[in-house]
């Protein structure tokens, strides 16, 4: 009896012990859930385009995407990351090519950490209604980044491919045949240049000048931002058939005219600066504009410089290109724009200050044949 007692005791002990272990399993198991479905939460972070991206009119929509993409970047690689461009029904050439820069930032982070490339997802992808964007996207090669070299859908309107022309080009390094590949594409596509020798000079010296000022202002030395490439620039010309209009846009993910102009003004030029701002605090807006205007030419490593003269060429040419153009410069807080209507002589210089920063700089000159 007493041993049959005593196994009922240690029979009764294993027992409690076997129920106390369930419940805690189950807690545990419950508890574990929990917490992988609040990880789960946080661990694919979606970015919704906003439905009009133009940096004449729906600015706001385009300077919201970088924060978006910094946000992303900063938290753990193991993160997924869904870009929805559904909501997309209207974007300008200046735009795509601005998105096309901050999206190689996270395809960049995607191949350094090893991780699979950008996935496209048709529920997420362009309008399949908006031919004109679909055409567009794939033409500026936004899909290579996803690892797509034909378009991930169908152009059912084959008409866009007979008004849209656009070519795009990007490097790090000094690339004059890119120079020449972006002129050729303009001379076959419009009769802009007209075998004029003089608007040819004009046109390479001002990608020649957005190049170098890329490549020797933009990117300081210990430039290191995550997703960027030192010095990385894209040029990009497209012409609308409909609107006779040829675009050609240059942009860069650097420090911006504000962070340049800092590390790159001589003696010099920093007190003609302080000259002309004592009385008041100068917007970015303004200090694009001091730029245009010349007011800023000389800098501390480059005094013999032909290019010396500085972003005063970009003004220049929308004066002298032959046609009506604008000119326009967004950087930092600051939209900078010159509009000159070749006909009357006609000047007229617009300035806003921006709600949020764009990084590095973006340049449009709009010429209408």
């Amino acid at each position: 009896m007493k041993i049959k007692i005593k196994n009922s005791k240690i029979s009764s002990k294993f027992y409690v012990k076997n129920i106390k272990r369930k419940i805690r399993k189950i807690f545990k198991n419950v508890h574990s859930r929990k917490k992988r479905q609040k990880h789960k939460i946080h661990e694919a972070k979606e970015i919704y385009f906003a439905s009009r991206l133009n940096f004449e009119k729906d600015i706001d929509g385009i300077l919201e995407i970088a924060p978006e993409i910094d946000e992303y970047l900063k938290i753990s690689r193991n993160h997924k990351i869904l870009l929805n461009h559904s909501r997309i029904n209207d974007i300008s050439i200046g735009a795509l090519l601005y998105l096309v820069g901050q999206i190689s930032r996270i395809n960049k982070v995607l191949k350094v950490s090893r991780q699979a490339g950008l996935k496209y997802r048709d529920d997420l992808g362009i309008n399949a209604n908006n031919e004109k964007i679909k055409y567009l996207f794939y033409k500026i090669g936004y899909w290579k980044y996803f690892g797509i070299n034909n378009r991930p859908y169908e152009i059912s309107d084959t008409s866009v491919k007979d008004s849209y022309f656009l070519e795009i080009h990007s490097s790090n390094e000094w690339k004059p045949e890119l120079l020449n590949k972006t002129r050729a594409f303009i001379e076959q596509e419009t009769d802009f240049f007209q075998k004029d020798y003089e608007k040819i000079y004009q046109f390479d010296d001002i990608v020649k000048e957005a190049m170098g000022n890329s490549l020797e202002h933009a990117y300081p030395k210990d430039f290191n931002e995550v997703g960027k490439d030192q010095k990385r620039w894209w040029v990009c010309g497209h012409y609308d058939k409909q609107e006779n209009c040829l675009d050609l846009v240059f942009y860069d993910y650097g420090v911006g005219i504000r962070r340049s102009m800092k590390n790159n003004l001589g003696e010099d030029a920093e007190i003609h600066l302080f000259d002309k701002v004592k009385d008041k605090l100068k917007e970015d807006a303004d200090l694009i504009e001091l730029a245009i205007n010349g007011d800023l030419s000389k800098y501390k490593n480059y005094k013999e410089r032909d290019r010396g003269k500085g972003l005063k060429r970009f003004k220049n040419f929308a004066k002298e290109c032959g046609y009506n153009c604008e000119l326009v410069i967004v950087s930092n807080k600051g939209k900078y724009k010159f509009c000159y209507n070749h006909t009357t002589k006609q000047e007229q210089t617009f300035k806003d200050k921006l709600k949020r920063e764009i990084d590095g700089m973006f340049i449009k000159w709009r010429i209408k044949l």
